[in-house]
């Protein structure tokens, strides 16, 4: 009776660390390399500094669309390095009040609206550790920076007038005309569920640490920021 309780306590000492290391594997991976496709669609936003010259200003997120590739190299189970490579489409909405006195002293106003369009090719470099829920699902924690270059951009503007009136007719708005800046960096976070190794769906948030616009004559600053949604399969 001594033994068998003995082996019984034995047995649930070890328990719980034999799960500890199934859940955190630190055995060498199968493949070294493996490949996959992602894709997806993002919510993003393009800020514009509260010291700017502008009295109000509202940026709105927008949708876009984001797909691409990755490859993982698989230092061990529990980690691996993924570069990757996307085309991603950025969209979001602003509306600009800008107040200025008149002649007399009145305060007049210019407004502009519309919306913001963007494509860029974007290159993130993640750390990427897993953790095995069964044998069959992962759940995946990544982060590393990532460079993004813009390849377009376009700016619609839907209300663009000025509370002062000339022979009756509006005068036009001041123009916003600044363009997104050529490149951006920041930092890009994410989880996911991988299952059989071969699916799995991430969701990123993706910030910006560049000033957000092609700046010329006036610093409008601001940050990009995005949070990605994306479907994927490994080779």
């Amino acid at each position: 009776m001594k033994k068998i309780s003995l082996l019984l306590l034995l047995a649930l000492a070890t328990a719980p660390f034999s799960r500890a290391a199934d859940f955190f594997s630190t055995e060498p991976s199968e493949d070294l390399f493996t490949f996959g496709v992602r894709l997806g669609i993002n919510t993003s936003n393009r800020t514009v500094s509260l010291d700017n010259d502008f009295g109000y200003n509202v940026q709105g997120w927008g949708t876009g669309f984001d797909f691409g590739a990755v490859a993982d190299i698989n230092i061990r189970d529990y980690i691996s390095i993924q570069p990757g490579l996307y085309f991603e489409s950025r969209s979001n909405t602003y509306t600009f009040i800008q107040p200025y006195l008149v002649s007399g002293g009145d305060e007049e106003h210019a407004i502009q609206a519309g919306t913001f369009n963007s494509y860029s090719l974007v290159i993130p470099v993640l750390a990427n550790i897993h953790f095995n829920i069964t044998d069959d699902v992962r759940w995946n924690v990544a982060a590393g920076p990532y460079v993004a270059f813009k390849l377009g951009s376009k700016l619609k503007n839907k209300v663009n007038l000025n509370t002062n009136f000339l022979e009756g007719r509006p005068l036009p708005g001041n123009e916003f005309i600044e363009k997104p800046a050529g490149c951006d960096f920041g930092l890009k976070l994410g989880t996911g569920i991988e299952v059989f190794r071969r699916y799995s769906l991430n969701i990123e948030y993706m910030a910006g640490m560049r000033h957000a616009w092609q700046n010329k004559l006036t610093d409008y600053g601001g940050r990009t920021k995005a949070w990605v949604f994306t479907l994927g399969y490994s080779f």
